[in-house]
């Protein structure tokens, strides 16, 4: 197929460099298809070396504390995929010998695998010729056969990327080559299409049709959310906190947190902390995600040992892992 020879023609010349491209084993694209998953691709070749240093094979990674892999993640956001990730490799290390699966069978059974990440290592590190979609490839397919009803898309645009990876030459170097395509110049508000091997097989860009094609999704209204942070400390010692499992920063730690749908006064958080030293206001900010809006207020205090906390010394909060919000809390203390 045309369209397929160009796109893998167009990649072999243009492909960006990246760590795991460079370094490519079915672990190291593994590894990073977890990481990239709504993170900015630059951040994510900042810290693949790291983590790959640190955990060089499944095994590795599963035999060690996950809050290893967390320390690691700091600022990746979306938490999430770092257990994910960690459970993915002992399930390697334990029921499949240490080896990346293969098959997309096996590969959706690894914890935090979907049908994208599976057709991505099935194609790109064992060259199957399975079919992938993401926002890029979904942009991409849509503009070139001028595809806007998102309603039709979704099931349509995994038929028509199955049928291309089917005809093409290498799966690796057009999967990855029609993702790169969307990544670089068929960009969401500014595509290049001056620069685009498809320009002349693009129905959208014959029409003049590149910005409305596929239908703009509606982001939904972010919620708001109030933090009130509170930095207890007992000499060089600052209490803390682990986060429940599965929500908002799961599993990161932070300084003992009230959590409120409304704004709350100092008797409130007080109260709901039951404490009974004295707190006082030292800064405020706002944290935003993409899909909430939280309002911090940052307390302190002196502060007694209260067991129902960890009590970690000044020195050694390296060691705990702490998403970016609960870096600024403590900022702000270190500014106060």
């Amino acid at each position: 197929m045309q369209i397929t020879q160009q796109v893998e023609d167009w990649f072999n010349v243009n492909a960006r460099y990246l760590p795991w491209r460079s370094v490519d084993t079915p672990w190291g694209r593994l590894v990073s298809e977890f990481m990239a998953q709504q993170t900015q691709i630059s951040r994510v070749a900042e810290r693949w070396p790291l983590i790959m240093k640190r955990f060089p094979t499944p095994k590795e990674m599963a035999i060690n504390e996950e809050n290893e892999l967390l320390l690691l993640w700091q600022g990746l956001g979306y938490y999430r995929r770092a257990k994910y990730l960690k459970a993915a490799a002992e399930m390697i290390a334990n029921d499949f010998k240490g080896e990346i699966p293969s098959d997309i069978d096996s590969l959706l059974k690894l914890p935090g695998v979907g049908r994208y990440t599976s057709g991505a290592i099935a194609s790109i590190a064992f060259h199957k010729r399975e079919p992938i979609v993401d926002g890029n490839v979904h942009r991409v397919l849509c503009r070139i056969y001028n595809k806007r009803d998102e309603s039709v898309a979704g099931t349509w645009v995994w038929n028509v990327a199955k049928k291309l990876v089917e005809n093409c030459d290498s799966p690796a170097t057009f999967n990855e080559g029609l993702m790169e395509l969307g990544a670089t110049v068929c960009l969401p508000k500014s595509p290049r299409c001056e620069l685009c091997p498809l320009q002349n097989d693009c129905e959208a860009y014959s029409l003049g049709s590149q910005l409305e094609v596929p239908a703009p999704r509606k982001r939904p209204k972010k919620t708001e959310e109030f933090h009130y942070s509170v930095i207890m400390q007992n000499g060089e010692n600052l209490a803390f906190q682990k986060r429940d499992e599965g929500g908002l920063w799961s599993g990161m730690w932070q300084v003992p947190t009230v959590e409120s749908k409304r704004s709350l006064n100092i008797e409130e958080v007080v109260k709901e902390l039951n404490l009974n030293e004295k707190l006082v206001q030292i800064g405020s900010f706002t944290h935003i995600l993409s899909h909430r809006t939280i309002a911090f207020t940052v307390f302190s205090s002196k502060s007694e040992e209260d067991s129902r906390f960890t009590w970690i010394n000044k020195d050694a909060l390296h060691e705990l892992p702490l998403a970016r919000a609960q870096r600024k809390v403590l900022a702000v203390h270190c500014t106060a």
